[in-house]
């Protein structure tokens, strides 16, 4: 089981927050390229694209986006136009997504055209969450750090790819984690939700009380490729020289992702140790 941990390069979107924020490749200093990221999921208001442009590493994190596209998503003959609702940010408040069925993003802009295509995958229940103390590592107070842990039941017979994202106190956290079914098909799974809390940002503690949301996400392969690649080639992984860019699914030649997804998620109040 692959889960997969990132904590530079890149400030990512929390798309369902109120903060319209996208991701920002830090890369080698070079062109700056478009960056595309859209989502369709199966609950209302989660159809968005936002565009901006990457940055080179000694960049700021701010976010600027890219007006003047044409953007649109078809399924099942069905072609739904995706309305500019801030610098760079595109919806269609009327696309709910569902699953099983196949969504193709077109996104025109100066006189080019970007295309991708994803399947959402059935939803998969999240059963619980709970939290442990992590034996390894202590927050600035010396206290053992706590770590959220997912447990859900793998359908059996076939492939399956999750990203789960989690939220303390309705704060994002930045750390991305992405798994896949190879060893675990049809199991009952429990998988720690591992964070480095480098800063040692109070906001990100799991602590007593705190509001803890774990969403999964069930998502497709290229996808998971995408985010895996994320942290293998835009973090480096020991065999690379300088960071590279991801794996997109998008063509044309840009950067970034898109998503067809469902969802499920759960919400405790962290307990006392």
């Amino acid at each position: 089981m692959h889960t997969i941990r990132f904590f530079a390069f890149l400030l990512l979107l929390g798309l369902f927050s109120s903060c319209e924020k996208a991701i920002d490749l830090k890369l080698d200093n070079s062109a700056p390229q478009y960056v595309i990221e859209g989502t369709v999921t199966d609950e209302t208001g989660g159809a968005k694209v936002l565009i901006s442009q990457s940055k080179n590493f000694t960049d700021d994190n701010s976010f600027v986006g890219i007006s003047g596209a044409r953007v649109t998503v078809e399924s099942d003959g069905n072609v739904y136009q995706f309305d500019a609702t801030g610098s760079g940010v595109y919806q269609n408040l009327a696309l709910k997504g569902i699953p099983g069925h196949t969504y193709n993003l077109t996104v025109k802009l100066d006189g080019k055209t970007y295309t991708s295509v994803s399947t959402m995958p059935q939803p998969v229940a999240l059963d619980s969450i709970y939290v442990v103390d992590d034996e390894f590592s202590n927050n600035k107070d010396k206290t053992k750090q706590r770590l959220a842990t997912v447990k859900y039941t793998d359908p059996a017979g076939i492939q399956n790819y999750y990203r789960f994202i989690q939220y303390i106190d309705n704060i994002k956290e930045k750390t991305i984690f992405v798994d896949e079914d190879e060893f675990t098909n049809g199991q009952t799974v429990n998988s720690r939700l591992n964070f480095n809390n480098d800063n040692d940002a109070p906001t990100r503690e799991i602590r007593t009380g705190k509001q803890l949301t774990v969403e999964m996400e069930c998502i497709d392969k290229a996808v998971y490729k995408y985010f895996y690649s994320l942290t293998n080639g835009a973090s480096g992984d020991g065999n690379n020289a300088a960071p590279s860019n991801p794996q997109s699914n998008i063509t044309g030649g840009v950067l970034g992702y898109f998503s067809a997804y469902s969802i499920t998620r759960k919400t405790i109040t962290v307990p006392a140790n």
